[in-house]
């Protein structure tokens, strides 16, 4: 799938965002009082927009509140139509719950929130054999099946293509979903907050291909 494509690419940056992330928790720990931090407002409503970008599938928004304004790529949508149906659906599944603000351990400040997405992968394992189905009822409910067989004896590939975009409609409209817990760093730096993705918001934000 071209998704696969799109998401791979994304995969090469995971580990430099998460190795920034380290050397910056670890210096801003050796250069911080040994005290119990409690969230300001304006870390949760940093929070509670981070999140609200993500459940919004707005990754652009997201991407933007990374901290090292890490280049990710996910502006970037699929060339082919099947992978923008897909990617569309996935980013509109994407539902955020939490019921807590920020929290501090340490030094350090955290959101964690439940995100539930689309398995793509599970999604789309029976596309073929529900495409195979929708071909043997459109066989079955013709008169004389031979007149759909092109001259060659086979199935057109119109429609093959016909029938695998219905059944893509079917698949998108009732997708599989997992739900995954995340939680991000909140970092403070000249007076801008900024996130530190954990790999499972990372995970997401590539397509939950991970």
């Amino acid at each position: 799938m071209k998704i696969s494509k799109m998401a791979s690419a994304l995969f090469a940056v995971v580990g430099a965002v998460l190795l920034v992330g380290s050397i910056v928790t670890s210096f801003v720990a050796l250069n911080s009082p040994t005290r119990a931090v409690k969230p300001t407002q304006e870390a949760n409503d940093f929070a509670r927009s981070v999140l609200g970008a993500l459940e919004d599938g707005d990754f652009t928004a997201v991407e933007g509140y990374l901290y090292g304004k890490p280049s990710l790529g996910i502006d970037r949508e699929p060339a082919a139509e099947e992978g923008k149906l897909i990617w569309n659906a996935y980013r509109d599944s994407i539902a955020v719950t939490t019921d807590e603000n920020c929290y501090g351990e340490g030094t350090n400040i955290y959101q964690t929130a439940q995100v539930t997405y689309m398995d793509i992968t599970q999604t789309l394992s029976q596309l073929d054999n529900r495409a195979g189905e929708l071909l043997k009822e459109k066989l079955d409910a013709q008169e004389d099946p031979a007149a759909l067989l092109g001259e060659d004896g086979q199935i057109p590939e119109k429609l093959r293509e016909e029938l695998r975009r219905q059944a893509l409609g079917e698949a998108l409209a009732k997708p599989e979903t997992v739900t995954a817990q995340i939680t991000f760093q909140l970092i403070e730096k000249d007076a801008q907050w900024w996130a530190l993705p954990d790999q499972a918001m990372l995970d997401i934000l590539s397509g939950g291909l991970g």
